[in-house]
């Protein structure tokens, strides 16, 4: 279970967004303002940070930004991801974030599938995901795009079904619907529809040996999505 500080100042949004990843399977630290979020992060050191940029003036009056908490938690030899969440889009501002040690920028408004789904990206590289697995006689090597099955050759993964299939595995018994795949895996992309999912998945399920009717891997979840039910062993 990944930990996860979360800082946001206005409170309907820090109470659904921290419910959210809660449901994802993240241990989440919320806070409103700079010195809440640096206590929270020397109590429980995160492995990831989700920063509002513009943060309102504290009971003293000052006034900290996402920036001087991504400073601060970098001074303090935090190494992990860090996200900044924030409605100014310029150039100049990514650059200011950046240059402080950001890993990635979410524009707001967002859906929360996206703010996932980048999360999950920044631990993976990181070097927090795994990359093999088993299941039953079937073995997946995803850093290599491979699917090894008794009896049949070497079936390649495509970098949509890699990604795809990782995030399956990554929610593995969760009900994924379309529309949370398509925006995990194509992130917005006005071109893919959600048909372009179900090819994906048609495609996974054959490599990996799968009966749509008998799953033992990708379970359809009619009118909704999938589901990955195949347990390592």
């Amino acid at each position: 279970m990944a930990r996860l500080l979360y800082v946001e100042d206005e409170e309907e949004i820090l109470r659904t967004v921290k419910k959210l990843f809660i449901r994802e399977g993240f241990d989440v630290y919320a806070a409103r303002s700079a010195p809440e979020a640096l206590e929270l992060a020397e109590r429980h050191p995160p492995d990831v940070a989700v920063l509002d940029v513009m943060l309102q003036e504290g009971p003293d009056g000052s006034t900290q930004t996402g920036y001087d908490i991504c400073k601060a938690l970098r001074d303090r030899k935090f190494r992990g991801p860090v996200i900044f969440l924030t409605a100014r889009t310029s150039e100049q501002d990514k650059l200011i974030g950046f240059e402080l040690g950001a890993d990635d920028y979410v524009t707001k408004p967002f859906s929360m599938p996206e703010l996932v789904a980048r999360v999950r990206a920044a631990l993976r590289r990181a070097g927090g995901a795994r990359a093999r697995y088993k299941f039953g006689d079937v073995e997946v090597d995803l850093d290599n795009y491979i699917i090894r099955a008794p009896g049949v050759e070497e079936e390649r993964l495509s970098n949509r079904e890699q990604e795809l299939l990782r995030y399956l595995i990554e929610h593995r018994g969760q009900v994924l619907p379309r529309d949370q795949l398509l925006t995990a895996i194509w992130q917005y992309n006005p071109n893919v529809t959600t048909r372009t999912v179900d090819t994906h998945i048609l495609n996974v399920r054959k490599k990996l040996g799968d009966d749509a009717q008998r799953p033992r891997f990708i379970e359809t979840m009619h009118g909704v999505g999938y589901r990955f039910i195949a347990d390592e062993g």
